[in-house]
């Protein structure tokens, strides 16, 4: 689970904005989880803002430090793994850290970086509670080997040390290396951190499958199958159950509907985009409740009903253990919700600055309004910015 999270000179965002997700107050016991003997952390992150305001360049930059972690290289001259940093400061290195909780250990991870090569990176981890450095990294120069460290505590030997220093380029993290090279047992560690990331965070529509591919996985997993089943009864949409039809071109879904006067067969074809959507993300909604994972979303529900959209959460919130699901949303009824109000420190609004045209988030629940106040009717009049300034409906041509 993510703790803390903050980045600056990256895309959108020009100086350093965080988003904390530590749970206080009766949060912990409702919207939290409690990772730790005092720490319980906040399943659900929500950014509310403006098209063009930088909903979504937050949640790429969550999901780019972790892909920074770990997507490695064989190519020297390729970029560093992320997006442009801010147009007006190109010239300065990007920053990220983000803390963040795996197997129940705390890692706090730190990277500047620019274009070309990763200036220097540390890891910190808590294997006793107590601060321990993982490693840390430097960059040397550019026909050089970067420098790198490991704490004792990770037990790297000399041999290891050498070989992640000699296929660690400068455009890629160290831990990264471990899915290029094969090491011994002293690497454990490192194993077992990048072996975490690889199964549990899960960024921007990463792997999407086609329908019947994620339909035929389904298939193969009788208490999936149930969950879906049951989750299309909730939904209403008639579907009572379904099966992949495949053949030498193509795999095919065809959907068993329900009505009055029987029971008939549908191809996909017939069925809504929000339908099909939902199917999708089903997936993650499963995976959330049975495991533990951490989910970036842009527009979650956006081709869904609201009721069924807010549905979705509630099941995730009471269901889920130890995961996380952050998303950007335009449904800002969601604001209106006991679940929402009540919890503010989920919620984060965005916009645009006039000055520096750079994305500025703040959390609900330091924007001043009184807990009795509804955080829903406050937005929709404008008390916090973060949605669009139209001004008249006419329109002169002339």
């Amino acid at each position: 689970m993510i703790r803390e999270f903050w980045t600056e000179n990256y895309l959108s965002i020009r100086d350093r904005q965080c988003l904390n997700f530590e749970a206080t107050g009766d949060s912990r016991y409702w919207i939290g989880a409690e990772v730790t003997d005092g720490m319980s952390l906040n399943k659900v992150g929500v950014i509310f803002g403006p098209n063009a305001s930088g909903k979504s360049n937050m949640l790429k930059a969550l999901n780019n430090v972790f892909r920074l972690l770990f997507i490695s290289s064989d190519n020297r001259n390729k970029p560093v793994c992320s997006e442009a940093p801010f147009a007006l400061t190109a010239d300065k290195p990007t920053r990220m850290y983000v803390s963040f909780y795996a197997d129940n250990v705390r890692y706090d991870y730190t990277i500047v970086y620019t274009i070309d090569h990763i200036v220097r990176e540390e890891l910190l981890y808590y294997p006793k509670k107590s601060k321990s450095l993982f490693y840390e990294r430097d960059y040397v120069g550019a026909d050089s080997q970067c420098r790198i460290k490991f704490g004792t505590s990770v037990g790297i030997k000399g041999r290891t040390l050498d070989t992640l220093m000699e296929n660690t380029l400068n455009n890629h993290s160290v831990l990264s290396t471990y899915g290029k090279v094969a090491l011994s047992d002293d690497a454990l560690k490192l194993a077992n951190l990048y072996n975490w990331i690889r199964t549990h965070v899960h960024g921007i529509a990463d792997n999407e499958p086609e329908l019947p591919q994620l339909l035929k996985e389904v298939e193969k997993d009788p208490r999936k199958k149930r969950f879906f089943l049951e989750m299309l009864k909730k939904a209403d949409f008639n579907i009572t159950g379904f099966s992949v039809v495949s053949n030498s071109d193509s795999d095919k879904v065809e959907f068993v509907n329900s009505s009055n006067d029987g029971v008939f067969s549908l191809s996909e074809t017939t069925q809504s985009s929000g339908t099909i959507k939902y199917l999708q993300d089903l997936r993650y909604l499963y995976d959330a409740i049975s495991g533990e994972h951490i989910y970036m979303l842009d527009e979650l529900g956006e081709d869904l009903h609201y009721d069924l959209l807010f549905y979705y959460l509630q099941v995730f919130i009471a269901n889920s253990g130890k995961s996380q699901l952050f998303f950007t949303s335009q449904e800002v009824t969601l604001l209106s919700e006991d679940l929402f109000n009540d919890n503010r420190q989920t919620i984060w609004f965005v916009e645009k600055s006039a000055e520096t045209a750079s994305s500025e988030y703040t959390r609900a629940d330091k924007l001043g309004l009184h807990k009795n106040n509804s955080l829903y009717n406050a937005y929709r009049i404008g008390k916090f910015g973060a949605k669009p300034v139209l001004g008249s409906p006419f329109i002169n041509l002339d």
